[in-house]
């Protein structure tokens, strides 16, 4: 049996896709053909692997408990009632006005932390994890440090609710987080997801759920359009700076002729929700804070169906692939 590590990407509500790709791997036609050993994820990639983690370790925990945990979280986060309705059709309206509207969370606070620190109370419940005995998988969780720019990864040892709200808290809709010695913004920025951090522990297999479009047909023109292009581009850079360590890794253990130190060749598969690609939805920025239970339910439906291609070569880190995210000099 493979030993695993998966890192799921962030992407805001777009993470439903990661969702259901873990619900997927999770249910029992596949949990019997790999061994989880770790598990990433910034942002909604985060709290998908968080649940997961979450689930699988507490006491009496498994996959079914994985599933009903990460499953929870996603009901509770739809706007199924008529006021959540109302406000997230405003949001997302406003969200594609031609001008821009930003406000610093700090004139006018934002309700999104405590929002999402009641919803992860519900289904995470950390308060009954504490003093378990460590066992797999490891959870490692991306955000950024607002004064330094440095990646932050922060293990499940020592998760809080803090914490996973730090990975997915994007300016202008949440204040930075402060955390231990940090003051976290979303780990879009520098590390979406932890792919370094999960390569060093003997696995076999890496199992990456990209969420972000790596290419676009046309250059952006409208404001909203341009913001989304943006926002795809950083949260690739940093998860193709992620993949080129691996891929380097790998070219060293083959020139040293088998293992090297805590690493070894690790085979890694790149699975692409392709969300460019679906017709009669919109997948733009504004649609990452989309809380509509058929867009959710569609996004979850679309990854369970995408995740068994994880287990075979269409989703193969080549070094074609890689080369694709290297930087061109003209």
């Amino acid at each position: 049996m493979p030993r695993i590590a998966i890192a799921c990407q962030g992407g805001g509500s777009h993470a439903a896709f990661a969702a259901g790709v873990l619900l997927k791997l999770l249910s029992p036609e596949f949990r019997s053909r790999f061994d989880l050993v770790r598990i990433s994820g910034t942002s909604g990639g985060a709290m998908c692997a968080a649940l997961v983690w979450a689930g699988l370790i507490a006491e009496g925990g498994g996959p079914d408990e994985a599933i009903k945990r990460l499953r929870g979280f996603w009901e509770t986060l739809k706007a199924d009632d008529l006021p959540s309705y109302w406000t997230n059709m405003l949001g997302l309206a406003t969200a594609r006005l031609p001008l821009t509207m930003e406000v610093s969370p700090y004139l006018i606070p934002a309700p999104a932390a405590a929002i999402m620190r009641d919803w992860l109370t519900e289904h995470l419940r950390l308060d009954e994890l504490r003093g378990r005995p460590v066992s797999p998988p490891e959870l490692l969780v991306g955000a950024t440090d607002v004064l330094s720019g440095r990646r932050v990864v922060i293990g499940g040892e020592k998760l809080t609710y803090d914490a996973l709200i730090a990975s997915a808290a994007v300016p202008f809709l949440y204040e930075a987080v402060p955390f231990e010695n940090y003051m976290l913004w979303d780990g879009l920025f520098s590390v979406n997801p932890p792919v370094r951090d999960l390569i060093d522990c003997k696995i076999d297999q890496l199992w990456v759920v990209r969420i972000n479009p790596l290419q676009r047909d046309t250059v952006p023109r409208g404001s909203a359009e341009i913001i989304d292009r943006r926002n795809e581009l950083s949260g690739n850079t940093a998860l193709d700076q992620e993949l080129d360590f691996a891929n380097t890794i790998n070219e060293l253990v083959k020139l040293s002729g088998g293992e090297l130190g805590k690493y070894r060749h690790v085979e890694v598969h790149v699975l692409d929700s392709r969300l460019n690609d679906v017709p009669d939805e919109t997948y733009d920025y504004a649609s990452k804070f989309n809380r509509a239970p058929g867009f959710i339910d569609g996004l979850i439906r679309r990854g369970s169906e995408a995740a068994p291609s994880l287990l075979d070569e269409s989703t193969l880190w080549t070094k074609e692939d890689s080369r694709q995210t290297q930087p061109k000099r003209l």
